[in-house]
Formats: C-alpha cells, structure tokens, sequence
C-alpha cells in the first residue's frame, strides 16, 4: 500500500467514525460529542499518538457535531499533530494557549448546548458506554495496522530472543528489547524479563539486575498508532531445567486450547476451566489461580474479561492476549477475533515452534529454543 492509498484508507477510517458519533448525536438528540481519553482520541483519529510529556489537563481531545470534527489541542501541539499525525485527515482546530490552560476552551465548547462527553463534567451525559463496543472491535484499516504491528513486536522479542546471552541481566536484556522496539517506531508499554525461575514466584516480575544463568522468559507489550499487541518467546542456554521444560510444555498446549475457544461470543471462564482440567495432577496444579490467563487487548494494553465478576462475550474485529503461566515458563500471544474464530498476530516466524491441534484448531506455539550461551 503507498502512502497515499494509507492516507486514502485511515481518512475513509476516520469518516466512518464521524457517522457513528453522528447516528448517535441524533438517537440522542445532542449537538456534539466532546472526547478526551487517549483510547476514545486515537480510535476517533485512526491512530492519534502524543509525544513529549503531558499532564492530562494538556492531552488533546477531539470536538465533533456529527458534520465536522475538530482537534482540541494546546498551542505547544498544534504544528506537529497536524504535520505529523491529522494532515489532510479533514480535522478542524479549536486552540487553547498553554498558559490559560484547556478548561477555558472546554467551557466554551459545552456552554449552552446539549453536549456529551467521555470524561465528568456537571449536568452532561456521558458517551462512554456507547462507545465502547466500537472501540473493541478493531476496523477494517485498523486491523491492517494491527497486523504489521504485530508483526513488528514478534521480530523484536525473537531478535532479542536470539542474541542474548548467559550472565546477561534481566535489565540489559529488557534494554535490549525495548530499543528493537523503538526503532521499530514502536513504545514499549510493558516489558518483563524473568530469569530462571524467578517468574514461578512472580507472575508480574518486571525486570531487575538478576542475571540470567539458564533459562529466559521475553515479553513485551508494543503500542503504535493507538494500537498494542504482546508477545512472549523462552528460551535456555544449553539443555533446560527440567521444571522449566515440563512447566513450558503444559503452558504452550494451554495457549493452543484457549485459543481453540477464541471466537465471537465467547468468554473466558471456559479458558479459565481448560487450564483447571490440563494442570489437574500435576506438579502446577494451582497455577491457574495465579494469573489471569488473558486479556482483551488492541485499544489497550490490557483489559479484564470479566465485568463485575461475569464474563464480558468477545467480538468479532476484538484483539485478545492469551498469557498461560505454568510455573517459571509462560507463553503470550495477541490474537484478532474473527467471524470463523481467531488469527494469530504474533505468530512465531523466526523461531521454532510446535504445532498442536487442540478441538479442531492447530496452533503454531512458540518452542523453549535451546540455543548455546
């Protein structure tokens, strides 16, 4: 695709969201919609990024009668959104000056009309609830974006994966991965580096000046243009402990089967029960009480499938990140819900892996790579 076919697509993106506000805006016979949370801006805009560092009073926001649309933004922002991240995107400019601050601008956008919005303000509704199922399930042009995402992070976590080395820390090797990110053009959102075992006792470990004697867990979690997508890879030097090998093998069948489970309408609590049956009489037999064993991704790093202690139904165009954890091994991959059941979007591509069927669906799952220190 040129550059001027992409600009071509996310501007027709961007028209298909202005008819959604719109169609809104008259059910609920209001003037305009004033949005300001990051998520809400970038799936507005098609994959608005801010740079540089923000408060959140300064955050630009987006201002739409279901007619036009209008970037809301600090003067300090206004060359380079537009330069860099509206240009010919049919956006408008409502300005405010850094010293003043937005709430002047945002009083004179909401005084005397009938106004919703994404955030608290007094005597206006709230939009939030209504956008939420189009912001969990990706578009057409998104999900194109989301793919090559994707495929970004994978090759930054499998070249880190490949050229690390035994007595290196847990800290340079996130170092390491965050910079393939980020000249990728991608943000590192989360990374975690667990050195042999540690991530058995840490389910959420970070990284930390631990070396790495054996064996490694890569994950990184990657957000570009408004869009995140993680993936996992492990890897030992030499032969792997024994645990380590037993524990990844159950947690790469368990990636095969929740992915099995993977289409529209379904929840997690049957993954949540897989994992209960496949650990049953082992050695991790309580794991599947430790961690989560997903969670909806794309517009966020993460988000819970369960509300309120039910199941929230995945959607067709939904991005999900299944994460087994089996005692010191883990395996993470993102997923893009489809009509039929799910695409992977961090496949293994320069690295081995096993190919297992689990009810009806093979799976490529990422191997432990045994490489040489």
């Amino acid at each position: 695709m040129t550059s001027d076919d992409q600009l071509a697509a996310r501007r027709a993106d961007v028209d298909l969201k202005q008819k959604l506000l719109a169609d809104l805006l008259a059910a609920a016979k209001l003037e305009a919609v004033v949005l300001l949370m990051p998520a809400h801006v970038a799936w507005f805009t098609s994959g608005l990024t801010n740079r540089g560092l923000h408060a959140d009073s300064e955050r630009p926001g987006i201002y739409c009668n279901g007619r036009q649309r209008w970037l809301l933004c600090s003067n300090v922002d206004t060359q380079r959104l537009f330069d860099e991240e509206l240009d010919q995107l049919g956006f408008q400019l409502k300005e405010w000056q850094w010293p003043g601050g937005r709430s002047d601008l945002l009083y004179n956008v909401t005084s005397g009309r009938t106004v919703a919005a994404d955030r608290p303000f007094p005597n206006i509704p709230m939009v939030n609830e209504h956008l939420r199922p189009w912001l969990r399930a990706l578009s057409a042009y998104e999900r194109d974006r989301y793919r090559l995402l994707g495929a970004e992070v994978t090759k930054a976590v499998e070249a880190t994966g490949r050229t690390i080395r035994a007595g290196d820390s847990e800290e340079e090797i996130a170092g390491q991965l965050g910079h393939r990110l980020l000249h990728r053009g991608i943000e590192p959102a989360a990374l975690t580096v667990t050195a042999d075992a540690r991530g058995e006792k840490y389910r959420r470990a970070g990284f930390t000046p631990a070396p790495v004697s054996r064996a490694c867990v890569l994950q990184a979690t990657g957000q570009r243009e408004g869009l995140y997508a993680t993936a996992t890879r492990c890897v030992s030097f030499g032969p792997p402990p024994e645990a380590f090998r037993a524990a990844h093998v159950l947690a790469a069948k368990l990636l095969a089967i929740f992915r099995s489970y993977t289409q529209p309408g379904a929840g997690v609590s049957p993954v949540a029960e897989a994992m209960d049956v496949l650990l049953a009489n082992t050695a991790f037999a309580f794991d599947a009480r430790l961690a989560q064993p997903g969670y909806g991704t794309g517009r966020f790093a993460a988000e819970e499938l369960r509300k309120g202690g039910q199941d929230e139904p995945l959607a067709e165009g939904q991005a999900v990140v299944w994460q087994p954890r089996v005692g010191p091994a883990a395996c993470a991959d993102t997923f893009l819900v489809t009509a039929t059941g799910s695409e992977p979007i961090t496949p293994p591509t320069s690295w081995p892996y096993k190919r297992i069927t689990a009810r009806g669906v093979t799976t490529d799952v990422p191997d432990l790579w045994a490489r040489d220190a």
